[in-house]
């Protein structure tokens, strides 16, 4: 189905003026059809996608197991620095837990690397911790090269979490050349791996494409994918399954207007 990739890449350009003139064709398919990307990119600062993990949400998705109280006041931190650098997971567990709860967080995302790459069973939790703090500037560690490739090191271990926040980097084009394909892969592996919101966030890209391309396949493959979320547990997608009917109509008559843009 990625023959349209090449066509979508070269009409990005066109995309707030092709949206424009659907509105004035399809006004009705537009402001309550399918909540499509183009709606959010034209209508919010950013899509209503998964987001990153706020500063409350990253200490609790660390668990630190094994850490005791007694082991964090009694070593020293000249202490934890050696053995974490001799490969003491676990006190490098402790030094991250340490300068996240001072908000140093440069310090903690150097220390949570370590466990990142680790086989500790709190390193996938600790990616995807880590991957907020890179390409968040709330945490102003700012290497946002580093966090794209935790999390693709995420995706491809299986945790959607890294995969649905490519999705929405690339679909934004945020610091990243906005690419679909790039966007759909992400969100399709995320459904894949029994995820809701990316059954749904592959969803509306797709029908992003099926809008642009006024291509009823595409637009059909949508709610496919929509039907897929709703069976995970995404009540917004059983919403738009309930218009299907509708909804799918509205596109075969707006994709057959000739004022429509292609």
């Amino acid at each position: 189905m990625w023959n349209f990739i090449s066509r979508f890449n070269n009409l990005l350009q066109s995309l707030t003026h092709a949206t424009a003139t659907a509105m004035s064709v399809c006004t009705s398919m537009q402001t309550k059809a399918i909540p499509s990307p183009v709606n959010y990119l034209l209508q919010h600062p950013r899509p209503t996608f998964v987001k990153a993990l706020g500063v409350a949400a990253i200490a609790t998705t660390i668990s630190f197991a094994g850490i005791s109280s007694a082991q964090a006041a009694t070593e020293t931190e000249n202490q934890l620095i050696a053995s974490c650098n001799q490969g003491n997971v676990q006190s490098c567990n402790v030094l991250a837990q340490t300068y996240l709860t001072q908000k140093q967080y440069v310090q903690a995302a150097n220390y949570l690397t370590k466990v990142c790459y680790s086989k500790s069973p709190d390193a996938i939790n600790t990616c995807a911790a880590l991957m907020t703090m890179l390409i968040d500037p709330t945490y102003g560690v700012n290497d946002f090269i580093q966090g794209i490739k935790i999390g693709d090191y995420l995706c491809h271990n299986n945790n959607s979490y890294g995969c649905l926040l490519l999705s929405t980097i690339y679909f934004e084009g945020n610091r990243v050349p906005q690419d679909l394909q790039k966007a759909s892969t992400y969100a399709k592996r995320a459904c894949e791996l029994k995820d809701a919101t990316g059954c749904r966030q592959y969803a509306m890209i797709t029908f992003t494409a099926a809008y642009i391309l006024k291509d009823i396949n595409l637009a059909e493959e949508s709610y496919k994918y929509h039907r897929y979320a709703c069976e995970l547990g995404n009540k917004d997608s059983c919403t738009e399954l309930q218009q299907y009917p509708t909804k799918i109509e509205e596109f075969r008559l707006y994709a057959q207007s000739p004022n429509a843009p292609r």
